[in-house]
């Protein structure tokens, strides 16, 4: 990892290919880390290029400029970038020729084609919830027990994503390049740039897909065949996995995105759909002990509230009772709670 001290220094002499293969993978682990430090080594090697090709790079004094810039390192470690940039202005000063600045934007490219994309998965343990900037600045709320797989660089006409659970995307808008959203059971939501929410876990036999705005193409599949239906705003998708069909409804949004601001927002919800929003919140497993009680439903909001007194709401309000299954002689993953 790069420290503080020392970053002008090895940048610099990364570019100009001094640095060990042990140094090039610490600048290379670094680069991966954000946008902003891949565009930041990407600058620092195009200028170090056009002064290799130039007759006035000797007019030029780096150790007296990485001399400067490290004493200003030692500040802010928000101030680096600044300094940085302040070194290359004065560079780009000294070699501003037409001829050059040719040689350097080819450079520039060339660099650019040649990063290899690397594929980041981001997990979220049950009852845990994450947020995620994907490399188009588009953002990514991912529930509980979810996995969100992309490319660190968004190559080629399309930006594509693979989610296993649920997730609320915010997709920045950009006509030229669809976003695709790929969900198990063979379904995809392809948009161009919009909000919406995804439910679409492996073990689930539903795949659910809300549009909070704009329009999207929600693919599923039937008979063998992948058929498209479009949304617009304020729809809810449901599709049946076994029976290859497709329901599509009113959407209330409050419900179906509540999760993402850590409220769980009810309205005249099913007693069934209102435990499986408790299950994801809370890492737990319902059993009906009964099946007449799934006619139940319910509204109410819950902020930041334990489980037991969630229940226990339920409890005062329909009689229904709770409690955890205890066994010894098997390991579970998650709490069985019984629903009688």
């Amino acid at each position: 990892m790069l420290e503080k001290e020392g970053i002008e220094e090895l940048l610099v002499r990364y570019s100009e290919g001094e640095t060990s293969a042990e140094d090039n993978s610490i600048v290379e682990c670094w680069m991966d880390k954000s946008e902003e430090n891949r565009k930041l080594v990407l600058d620092v090697q195009m200028l170090s290029f056009a002064a290799d090709m130039s007759q006035v790079a000797s007019q030029v004094d780096k150790e007296e400029e990485l001399t400067k810039l490290h004493l200003k390192m030692r500040g802010k470690q928000s101030n680096r970038y600044l300094t940085i940039g302040r070194w290359m202005q004065k560079a780009a000063a000294v070699l501003l020729i037409p001829v050059l600045a040719g040689w350097a934007l080819q450079m520039y490219i060339a660099q650019e084609t040649q990063l290899t994309p690397q594929m980041i998965e981001v997990k979220t343990s049950p009852g845990m919830t994450a947020s995620v900037t994907l490399p188009d600045s588009s953002v990514v709320i991912l529930n509980s027990s979810s996995t969100l797989t992309y490319s660190s660089l968004f190559i080629g006409e399309t930006r594509e994503v693979d989610l296993s659970g649920e997730a609320f995307f915010s997709v920045k808008k950009d006509e030229k390049k669809r976003f695709i959203v790929n969900t198990p059971h063979g379904t995809s939501v392809a948009v161009y740039g919009t909000e919406f929410n995804v439910d679409a876990y492996k073990d689930s036999k539903e795949v659910l897909a809300t549009l909070v705005t704009g329009k999207v193409g929600f693919s599923f599949q039937r008979n063998g065949n992948t058929k498209e239906l479009v949304m617009n705003p304020g729809q809810k998708a449901a599709y049946d996995v076994e029976q290859e069909t497709v329901k599509l409804s009113k959407a209330n949004i409050d419900v179906e995105t509540s999760w993402k601001d850590g409220r769980l927002y009810f309205y005249d919800t099913p007693f069934e759909q209102v435990l499986k929003s408790l299950s994801k919140r809370y890492g737990v497993v319902f059993v009906f002990k009964k099946e007449s009680l799934k006619k139940n439903s319910f509204t109410g909001v819950f902020v930041n509230q334990r489980l037991e007194r969630i229940l226990e709401h339920f409890r005062l309000a329909s009689g229904i009772k709770f409690r955890y299954i205890e066994d010894g002689n098997i390991r579970r993953e998650k709490q069985v709670i019984e629903v009688y």
